[in-house]
């Protein structure tokens, strides 16, 4: 362990003394659950879930922050006693309802033309198009690349021409309506509605870096008193995941190791 891994070690060690005032924020695909080809192939091990819910006992908030709808999120993670905030920020799950985001919603007959042609067009040529509401994601990793950026083109010229946000991540690319909200707005309420003094959040992927500089902004504001910004680091997530992170961890095998200095008891 180097000087930098010791001296978070010890700062994960403070955590753990106030778990009261400390919240756990993280992203769930690439991050709790490894990639796979479709995200209905996903798993998250064991070990992390019983890490997660010790975690969610002793904590003031343990909350998965995903682009999958909530209730997908919820049944990959399998925990009730989480916070689910999904679809990037559009929607949250807790005590057992959903509550979508008003804003969006005059976007959803564009959202869903988008997602039809995109299984029209796409689907054909082995892309998996997600049902997802309020956004919509067409998954190209299993195909060749060609059909990928085929993918991207395509979704980016219809995402123009309805007037959506498009982003590209880890063999997706997305779309959804053109207001704020992603994984950055998804930290700052939860943190303004929570009020922790220090909350970390981790991730792999670009969609991700939002949650990251809206911790930055908390702490800047006052809002928070310490972060921590956890980058998953793999060969095809962005490099500003490990540039901008506080703490940089290999795979799901390494957020584990971070689950468990947060659990550990004295």
């Amino acid at each position: 362990m180097d000087g930098d891994e010791r001296n978070h070690a010890r700062r994960l060690a403070a955590w753990r003394d106030d778990p009261g005032s400390s919240a756990i924020l993280t992203d769930i695909d690439g991050t709790l659950a490894p990639i796979v080809p479709t995200p209905d192939m996903a798993e998250v091990p064991a070990e992390l879930k019983k890490l997660l819910r010790r975690l969610s006992e002793a904590y003031l908030l343990v909350a998965g922050i995903s682009g999958r709808k909530t209730e997908d999120a919820r049944k990959l993670v399998g925990l009730e006693d989480i916070v689910y905030f999904g679809n990037h920020g559009f929607e949250i799950l807790r005590d057992g309802e959903i509550e979508v985001i008003t804003e969006a919603l005059p976007y959803l007959e564009k959202v869903q033309e988008l997602e039809q042609r995109a299984r029209d067009e796409l689907g054909p040529l082995g892309a998996f198009v997600e049902e997802k509401g309020i956004t919509a994601s067409i998954h190209y990793r299993n195909v060749p690349k060609e059909i990928g950026e085929r993918c991207v083109e395509l979704v980016n010229a219809e995402g123009e021409r309805l007037g959506l946000r498009i982003t590209v991540g880890r063999g997706v690319v997305e779309a959804r309506p053109p207001i704020r909200a992603d994984k950055g707005t998804a930290v700052r309420r939860l943190v303004e509605e929570y009020g922790p003094r220090r909350a970390t959040f981790l991730g792999d992927d670009t969609t991700d870096l939002d949650a990251f500089r809206e911790l930055e902004k908390l702490r800047e504001e006052g809002v928070l008193e310490e972060i921590l910004r956890v980058g998953v680091a793999s060969e095809e997530g962005p490099p500003e995941i490990e540039t901008e992170a506080d703490l940089t961890v290999d795979g799901v095998e390494g957020v584990g190791e971070v689950l468990r200095m947060l659990a550990e008891e004295n």
